[in-house]
């Protein structure tokens, strides 16, 4: 039986993108760099953004799991924020995985205490994270894999 592909969900800042990029190893349900980047055109509580908001409601409802480019920035974006609140109450139980780039990259509010593991940009460290949101979707507390 053929393994399911699985499909994520990049939430991160324009600048990041050359990170969102390189995590290739996945379908990306947003995968369209260009149009996923427009959001940020838009404020987000504008009535305005409903329409990209539909759309990356969609997109995150495909994923299996949402995973976080956390830069400099990202904490205190208001979309990044609200693609990550969507996660949580997706239907069905989204992994989260937040991949700082930097140790002191504050992490979004949104990921806080909401069962999410928190890993460096390494292909190693992301491949255990995927592993481990995929089975442990239900806990609570948040995790950080260090580095070995």
């Amino acid at each position: 039986m053929a393994e399911k592909k699985l499909h994520v969900y990049v939430s991160y800042e324009p600048d990041d993108q050359v990170y969102a990029d390189r995590l290739n190893e996945w379908s990306h349900t947003n995968g369209d760099a260009a149009a996923y980047n427009r959001r940020v055109e838009l404020d987000v509580a504008a009535p305005e953004a409903e329409a990209t908001k539909d759309e990356l409601r969609r997109q995150i409802a495909a994923a299996d799991l949402v995973v976080c480019v956390i830069s400099q920035g990202t904490g205190r974006s208001a979309w990044v924020e609200w693609e990550l609140n969507e996660a949580k109450n997706a239907p069905g139980s989204k992994g989260l995985i937040g991949i700082k780039l930097f140790e002191q990259a504050r992490t979004p509010p949104a990921m806080v205490d909401c069962g999410a593991i928190f890993v460096p940009f390494r292909r190693t460290s992301v491949e255990r994270a995927v592993e481990w949101a995929m089975k442990e979707r239900q806990t609570r507390g948040d995790f950080t894999l260090l580095d070995e």
